[in-house]
């Protein structure tokens, strides 16, 4: 019994000195968005793109709060000006790894995995670099919130605010800026910011619709919905919005569908989903 007390007690000082020297050697007070906690410390083998890499032992890590350009799709063509893009945050992030020879401590969100099996997880140097944080300072990336990890999403929305303000990076293509619904054409798939007028609301046992302009339907699922204040959204009809996130075009057997359900006059042309309210702003 003794002998067990005393190895707990090595076991609980072991633990003080561990968590003590992780949190000295990532930092934790230092840098914009600094880390609550470091979970795991790790070296990166490989890097996919801007915001997802491998580490030694194997596993994919997901950076958590920003999404980069794609390099490459599966779908279609990419525009040139967006693989360019994917590229250049791809390049930021070697160069940020560089700096600690590859060394990097992981936070993981409350959500481990993704569905590909990638370990969700923000990452930071031993000096106390927030990899996310820089990238998007850089405007090398967009920060963008996917529940339930929001845990550092109000400081990267901040910093994403002033890259955009000095139209840094992907803030200075055509493809990032502020647009109408009616600047929208059938080439508009990807990542946009829409400012629009809500025209109307509609609700079913399956999720909350909101349609912009007769052109957008924003679709809130319902295992989402208890990310969102109910009450606002059911009192956005005819409230200038600003909202943000992938954008589909529809094709024309979605639409007869649409229409058959809700009616002609609401027939849209383009799909959102929103998952966080993050990604919806309302003006008035």
């Amino acid at each position: 019994m003794q002998l067990n007390i005393c190895l707990l007690k090595k076991a609980l000082i072991f633990s003080v000195f561990f968590y003590a020297w992780l949190f000295q050697s990532y930092g934790l007070a230092a840098g914009a968005c600094p880390p609550q906690h470091i979970d795991d410390s790790a070296r990166v083998n490989y890097v996919y793109d801007g915001d997802t890499l491998q580490l030694e032992d194997g596993r994919k890590i997901r950076l958590l709060g920003i999404d980069t350009p794609e390099i490459f799709t599966k779908h279609g063509v990419l525009p040139e000006e967006i693989k360019r893009s994917g590229e250049a945050a791809k390049e930021a992030l070697k160069r940020l790894l560089n700096k600690s020879n590859q060394r990097v401590g992981l936070s993981f969100g409350a959500q481990r995995f993704d569905h590909y099996q990638r370990a969700l997880a923000h990452v930071f140097l031993p000096n106390g670099t927030n990899v996310q944080a820089a990238l998007i300072e850089q405007g090398r990336a967009i920060a963008f919130t996917t529940p339930p990890n929001d845990r550092m999403s109000h400081c990267y929305q901040q910093l994403e605010a002033q890259a955009i303000k000095q139209q840094l990076g992907i803030w200075s293509l055509p493809q990032y800026q502020l647009k109408t619904t009616d600047q929208l054409n059938q080439a508009s798939e990807g990542f946009h910011r829409l400012s629009a007028q809500v025209t109307r609301v509609w609700k079913n046992n399956h999720s909350v619709t909101l349609v912009l302009d007769n052109r957008v339907s924003v679709n809130i699922r319902r295992y989402d919905m208890a990310n969102f204040n109910v009450h606002m959204l059911n009192n956005l009809e005819h409230k200038k919005i600003q909202i943000r996130g992938w954008l589909h075009v529809k094709n024309s057997v979605q639409n007869t569908h649409q229409s058959a359900h809700q009616g002609t006059q609401n027939k849209t042309q383009f799909s959102l989903r929103l998952r966080h309210p993050d990604a919806i702003r309302v003006l008035h």
